[in-house]
């Protein structure tokens, strides 16, 4: 008998290559703005996400060309104390960033649970 095997997973086609550029170009921006509004490179710094492939930034894709990026950060080597939320448009051609949101971390309610639905027998 032999053993059923499952076939290898099929990579994604990223026709970007590494990275999507648009994205990064956004998530650079607005990481930028942040460390700008906050004194420059030498009073803060932005979480780790922020840096590394921008598909695993914490963004929200708004549609409409424009990408909202919501992360903390804070004074170097120090544990975050600042959050910003930042919306940008990173066309060129019609270039936007700007801050929605700039200081301290806002509390985020827990998720609210489903209605304990039970059914009747």
């Amino acid at each position: 008998m032999l053993a059923q095997t499952e076939p290898p997973p099929r990579k994604t086609f990223n026709p970007f290559g590494v990275d999507n550029p648009v994205l990064q170009r956004a998530r650079n921006w607005a990481r930028q703005a942040a460390e700008r509004a906050n004194g420059g490179l030498s009073r803060y710094r932005a979480e780790a996400s922020m840096f590394g492939p921008a598909s695993q930034s914490p963004y929200v894709d708004n549609g409409d060309g424009t990408f909202t990026f919501r992360f903390l950060g804070g004074p170097p080597a120090a544990p975050p104390t600042i959050e910003s939320i930042v919306t940008v448009n990173p066309d060129p051609s019609n270039p936007m960033i700007r801050i929605d949101y700039n200081g301290p971390i806002q509390a985020v309610a827990p998720p609210t649970p489903p209605p304990n639905n039970r059914g009747s027998f």
